[in-house]
């Protein structure tokens, strides 16, 4: 392993002033203040968002555009009592996404089975299809099925829906194929969706249940509704007008219309009252009279039930000016009052609009112009739903932990819905009576002296073990684990699951050595910026690992191959900053399958097309430049910040993932008192420095680096970057990245 030091770059500090500011108002550290500031949560909303993440604030799932017909097509077959087949792909992702859907599907009452490809490979198999064509009338899939255009024409030649929903990135003209096809696609990645594009497939899945379970609801599903505001020029209809009106058509609480003009009152506006709006004469000089402008708005609204903040007020300048006019007034029992709502649910001090914006850390504050407060009304409007249905939040509650175990594993960036997710599941897991993970957190505790989890804990401890059921062909114990309604039957397949992960762990470091020899055969190191290396006649099942692990000592894109026979099955990785999906899209024409991310890929391609596919990496790998990996240092830590207040604050930046990591810190002027190596192979190394100036102790760990050992031996004196963290004594400690001397 050749050893290439860090590249250090501390991220942009943040104004002073403002830091001083937001430590006072919230009572946080400063060093977490200018945590939040450089992850761009730059207001007290924001902050309040992010540390307090709830449900309530997920996306709309409906923003997807075939969400609505997708939720049709689901119906009819439940109603129906068809038998409905979901498939899956065999990674963690792929297996609790196919737990969720059959969780929601059957407490619907619905025929369902599931099927997750394993020794076949990623997507949809025609041969597979042909063994279900006779008993099935729908295919939902999930975490794949964007590229796999012709297995769904073959179930749609014979008269078998279908409903995708995948989060890998799309061909678009496969898409267009699909689309032809006539079959509802939910995607993050398809044009028209305007919530969070990172999400994990089983934050699709989630979506569509939540969708699901919305479409129940007669009273609101497929519904619509005008969401409605005006500005005026004074308090009362009898001598004040009109200057503004704006009207949102909605149906599942998204916008499909919108309806906004100024009117021009017959009278100036009083200069108090443009103080408060900024509506102006000179603005209204070309605005239409309101004589114009009502006949329009009531073919806007057609009868439809109306939304309003502060009904009373609205309606009656809305109806005054329909009276004076000859046309039917709105009764009141066509409108929903926000207002009158909220008093019923919050004992605030104020409901006003901007005062509920404010503590219900809603993102659109109102500004008293009509498109904007209509906005606000809206995300109120939604808000109050949500709020008011408690059915809805249990039913949440009790799939949300599959969704954070599939988002945690799939890696996404845990910011916005996938922190919601991911944070609401954590603890629902930790509460949780499901016999699955009443046994998994007993394991943490007895086996592991783990008493708290976090999305660290999952990902090292939980998520390998759900992997090993996929990567050694036997993905039933993992679902059968996860959907077990016995505390007895749980702990059969998580002892199953313990044994398949030992099992995986030897194939791992089998598959491990040959891979290696066979890099030093088929590569030059030197030369070569992306490596392909192919095996032949070995276990499939961690592939994937093992790229991982090339990945992090090559620092390049890595491309694994298994062949048997003529065909050859493989995944590929890269480093942040190359997009491998890119790469191999180039190459696309040489695959037989070929999906993923920007990061990560899975590939089939024909014996006969590997050495022209290594001709073309050759070739395309000129355009890359392979750069010494970068450690990203939020901000300087004093020694006065190293205690346990500190650390306490920090851990509110949980969960941390992608895009929102453990912070890391720099410590400057360190002085070495001791250290020593530690671990089978002496590959960690314990090490004991001390502050330069106040003669502070900090104790710290280096996990796998046996490089550090000659630096150490050499020099006296270091800057350090690293993250803090408690050890097994649950002593505060530095987790050591990297350290450079002080000459």
């Amino acid at each position: 392993m050749n050893y290439l030091p860090y590249k250090w770059n501390i991220l942009p500090q943040p104004e002073p002033t403002k830091v001083e500011q937001l430590s006072s108002a919230f009572n946080f550290p400063k060093v977490l203040i200018k945590i939040l500031l450089s992850r761009g949560y730059d207001t007290e909303d924001k902050i309040k968002r992010f540390i307090f993440p709830d449900i309530i604030y997920l996306d709309n799932p409906f923003l997807f555009p075939d969400m609505g017909k997708a939720v049709e097509i689901v119906k009819k077959h439940i109603e129906q009592k068809n038998k409905i087949l979901i498939w899956g792909d065999r990674d963690v992702d792929g297996v609790t996404s196919v737990c969720l859907l059959l969780k929601t599907l059957r407490n619907f009452g619905a025929d369902v089975v599931w099927y997750i490809p394993q020794t076949e490979g990623y997507g949809l198999h025609k041969n597979i299809l042909e063994k279900y064509i006779n008993e099935i009338k729908l295919v939902i899939t999930v975490d794949c099925g964007i590229t796999a255009a012709k297995e769904i024409r073959y179930l749609k030649e014979n008269n078998i829906d279908v409903v995708i929903t995948d989060h890998h990135e799309p061909d678009l003209s496969l898409v267009d194929e699909i689309i032809a096809l006539d079959v509802p696609i939910i995607n993050p990645h398809l044009p028209g969706y305007t919530g969070l594009r990172d999400l994990a497939g089983v934050g699709v899945a989630l979506k569509f249940a939540i969708a699901l379970m919305f479409s129940y609801d007669k009273n609101y599903f497929n519904k619509t509704f005008i969401v409605l505001d005006i500005e005026t020029t004074g308090l009362t209809p009898f001598t004040d007008e009109i200057c503004e009106i704006c009207a949102i058509k909605i149906k599942n609480f998204v916008i499909q219309d919108t309806f906004h003009t100024l009117v021009k009152p017959k009278n100036k506006i009083p200069k108090e009252v443009i103080k408060i709006h900024g509506i102006t004469d000179e603005l209204v000089k070309d605005a239409p009279a309101i004589e114009e402008v009502l006949p329009k708005l009531i073919e806007f609204i057609n009868n439809n039930t109306l939304v309003i903040h502060n009904v009373d007020f609205d309606l009656s300048f809305i109806n005054y000016y329909l009276k004076k006019l000859s046309l039917p007034q709105i009764p009141i029992s066509q409108t929903i009052d926000t207002l009158s709502l909220a008093k019923t649910y919050f004992p605030l001090s104020s409901h006003g609009l901007s005062a509920l914006s404010k503590d219900l850390f809603l993102k659109v504050k109102p500004t008293h112009r009509a498109l904007n407060d209509a906005l606000a009304t809206l995300e109120l409007f939604y808000y109050l739903y949500l709020f008011s249905h408690p059915r809805f939040r249990i039913f949440i509650d009790d799939i949300i932990p599959f969704a954070s175990l599939g988002t945690i594993s799939d890696l996404v960036p845990l910011v916005e819905d996938n922190r919601i997710i991911v944070k609401r599941g954590i603890e629902n897991i930790e509460s949780s009576n499901s016999p699955p993970f009443k046994v998994f957190l007993k394991f943490l505790r007895n086996n592991l002296q783990k008493t708290n989890i976090s999305a660290e804990t999952i990902s090292w401890y939980f998520i390998p073990l759900l992997n090993s059921a996929g990567r050694m062909q036997q993905v039933e114990t993992a679902v059968n684990f996860l959907l077990a309604e016995k505390i007895s039957d749980a702990e059969r397949y998580f002892a199953q699951l313990l044994d398949l992960n030992q099992k995986r762990k030897l194939l791992q470091n089998h598959n491990l050595s040959i891979f290696y020899d066979l890099v030093e055969q088929q590569c030059d190191l030197k030369e070569d910026l992306i490596i392909l290396v192919v095996a032949e006649n070995i276990e499939h099942g961690v592939t994937g690992i093992i790229a991982n692990h090339m990945l992090r000592e090559f620092n390049r894109p890595v491309i694994l191959l298994i062949l048997n026979d003529e065909i050859a099955i493989g995944t590929a990785r890269s480093p942040k900053n190359i997009n491998i999906y890119n790469i191999l899209k180039k190459c696309e024409n040489l695959f037989d399958k070929f999906g993923g991310h920007e990061n990560a890929c899975g590939l089939t391609i024909k014996k006969e097309n590997i050495p022209l596919f290594r001709q073309q990496l050759k070739v395309l790998q000129k355009e890359l430049e392979i750069t010494p990996q970068t450690i990203e240092i939020d901000t300087e830590l004093t020694y006065e910040d190293i205690n346990f207040n500190t650390y306490k604050f920090l851990l509110l930046l949980e969960p941390c993932g992608p895009e929102n990591p453990y912070p890391v810190f720099i410590i400057k002027n360190l002085k070495v008192i001791e250290w020593k190596t530690i671990g089978k192979q002496n590959n960690h190394t314990l090490i004991t420095f001390e502050s330069a100036q106040k003669g502070v102790t900090i104790k710290s760990i280096c996990w796998n680096n046996p490089y550090i050992s000659n630096l150490l031996k050499n020099f006296t004196y270091f800057n350090i970057v690293g993250e803090l963290e408690l050890d097994e004594e649950e002593n505060l400690r530095v987790v050591l990245l990297d350290l450079q001397p002080i000459i």
